[in-house]
């Protein structure tokens, strides 16, 4: 008899502890079913109206500044870094004396020196129009299609990573990186291997503060698709 009443105890105890737990873990389930189900609707909205990538750098045109003949440089009076204007002399040559800058903006690559014998279409430096500096965005091609010119683009830079630039897409390229650069993608043997390509396009940005921005700072955008 009291065997009997103590198989009803603990059966009692075992019934309330079996529901003590299912009132814990439904409730549990419960949220993780809606938690996936948001996380599931935000990633899908997120594809659906939003284009990310995070290959972009701040840029700008850019400009070589090559003679128009062989000859020796007399001299060459700038160096990588340097601010230059329009028309300003780079330096001097002997057939043809001055060799001068397209623009305004910043030397951003030098390979001039002075005494030395440079070809006709050599190129002696690259000048950058740092004047207008925009996001450079490198777009695979499977996604291009997406991108059209007027979207609204969310820019985030390294260099202030709490800050939102807001920009818009302002030109999309009509080649590839790397059509022009004669790359080949056969192998020795003549297999071909096919590599994604990538269109650039250009993100122009608001900066109302004024805020310096550096040729080639990282970037990540998000464009709006709708």
């Amino acid at each position: 008899m009291n065997d009997k009443i103590q198989n009803n105890i603990d059966g009692e105890e075992t019934s309330g502890r079996k529901g003590k737990l299912k009132k814990i873990l439904y409730p549990l389930l419960f949220a993780v079913v809606i938690i996936g189900c948001c996380t599931g609707y935000y990633l899908f909205s997120v594809s659906t109206n939003y284009f990310s990538t995070d290959n972009a750098k701040v840029t700008a045109k850019l400009y070589s500044v090559m003679p128009v003949t062989s000859g020796k440089l007399i001299s060459w009076d700038v160096e990588n870094g340097d601010l230059v204007e329009q028309d300003q002399v780079l330096g001097r040559q002997e057939v043809l004396p001055y060799i001068t800058s397209p623009i305004t903006g910043t030397v951003v690559k030098n390979d001039g020196a002075a005494n030395q014998t440079v070809a006709a279409g050599t190129p002696l430096a690259v000048i950058a129009d740092t004047s207008n500096l925009y996001i450079g965005v490198n777009v695979e091609e499977t996604d291009i299609m997406k991108i059209h010119l007027g979207q609204l683009v969310d820019v985030r830079l390294d260099a202030y990573p709490h800050r939102t630039f807001k920009g818009q897409v302002t030109e999309i390229d009509p080649a590839t990186q790397t059509y022009f650069t004669n790359t080949t993608s056969f192998s020795t043997s003549g297999t071909y291997t096919k590599v994604t390509q990538l269109i650039p396009i250009k993100v122009t940005i608001e900066n109302k503060e004024n805020l310096p921005l550096v040729f080639g700072m990282n970037a990540s955008v998000k464009v709006h698709l709708k």
